[in-house]
């Protein structure tokens, strides 16, 4: 069974630990929050809001998306033209 001492050492050993972990951890942390003012500033000059990205983000994709079905009707077309002067 450990002695008074040793149970006291021991909890000084975590103490120590634990205040490593702790400075270690809140650089991590400064190191974060300066990477997301880095994105932030970085998504501002690139003339965005960074509040308002969802909404364009999905303003982007539905424009994509009626891109993409111009294209896709377009190309039935030109596929039938193509089938026609094929047969004919």
């Amino acid at each position: 069974m450990p002695t008074e001492t040793e149970k006291f050492m021991e909890l000084k050993k975590t103490q120590e630990e634990l205040k490593t972990k702790k400075i270690r951890l809140e650089e991590q942390c400064k190191n974060k929050e300066q990477e997301l003012r880095d994105l932030v500033k970085e998504i501002e000059q690139a003339g965005y809001k960074p509040n308002e990205l969802k909404s364009v983000i999905q303003k982007k994709e539905t424009e994509i998306k009626e891109e993409m079905l111009k294209f896709e009707t377009s190309l039935q077309g030109v596929s039938k033209q193509l089938s026609a002067i094929e047969e004919g």
